[in-house]
């Protein structure tokens, strides 16, 4: 089984950075992205413990073989998502950012970038954990298990998984 997580917005609240450069930019988008996709205010994004607390207790319970961070963040933040991860006491066997030049939505990169990792890995399971509907929806329909960090609680009872969507018959 391989576990896929997302970043932003789901093991990290990155409003604090968003509105940094919504404030230096005055609207204009071209500015406003640069700004979001250095590593210029990374240090202003906070652990989202809930979802840190769940992942590493579904970790524990399903052992999946490949750990993965599957993120639209650019590559132009690695060294800094790497030390992030590393305070959250998360260690994947892959991080797969954004490269410079790619502009697809993020349910097209990330699609692509899981197909890639499940042949790499030779996984047939794969649980991904995200924020964006889209994505979730998207990923739904290739097949893959999803869980909505948006309702990861603590309160999860032992052993259940409430949030994953229900599959479509």
């Amino acid at each position: 089984m391989m576990l896929i997580l997302d970043l932003d917005g789901t093991l990290f609240d990155t409003s604090a950075r968003w509105e940094e450069c919504e404030k230096l930019t005055n609207g204009n988008k071209r500015m406003f992205w640069e700004c979001f996709q250095s590593p210029r205010f990374m240090n202003l994004d906070k652990p989202k413990w809930d979802v840190i607390t769940f992942v590493q207790q579904l970790i524990e319970e399903e052992k999946p073989e490949v750990i993965a961070v599957v993120s639209g963040r650019s590559d132009k933040q690695r060294e800094d998502t790497l030390k992030q991860l590393l305070k959250i006491g998360i260690e994947p066997n892959e991080v797969v950012l954004r490269g410079e030049k790619d502009f697809r939505k993020d349910h097209e990169f990330k699609s692509d970038a899981i197909r890639r990792l499940k042949e790499k890995y030779d996984q047939d399971k794969v649980i991904a954990i995200d924020d964006n509907d889209v994505v979730l929806k998207y990923l739904e329909e290739e097949g893959i298990e999803v869980i909505d960090a948006k309702k990861v609680t603590r309160k999860r009872k032992e052993n259940e998984y409430p949030l994953r969507r229900e599959k479509k018959l």
